[in-house]
């Protein structure tokens, strides 16, 4: 049985999830000799290692992002009582 992983690429690419859902049923429906049921098994591994990868880095990314928007609001906290201190400082000066 030959699997054309080039078209459900191809398909994936244009969302199209129905035809490759029909492909993947006509090639669990038939019976594969142990090549073909390893070149079935590595690309599943291999869809699955892609998704994890990309799930992965945009939590990467949005953790980054958490990270830099706290930095800025410790900055703008420091920044504040900074102010208020040479506030309480100058009030004391001017008593």
């Amino acid at each position: 049985m030959d699997i054309d992983l080039t078209k459900i690429e191809k398909l994936l690419e244009e969302k199209k999830y129905e035809e490759v859902r029909s492909i993947i049923k006509s090639v669990a429906e038939k019976k594969l000799t142990p090549e073909e049921n390893g070149a079935v098994l590595t690309g599943f591994a291999s869809a699955y290692l892609e998704l994890s990868n990309a799930i992965s880095l945009r939590y990467r990314d949005a953790l980054a992002e958490a990270v830099l928007s706290l930095q800025q609001v410790n900055a703008a906290e420091a920044k504040a009582l900074e102010n208020i201190k040479l506030t309480e400082v100058r009030a004391k000066l001017n008593e």
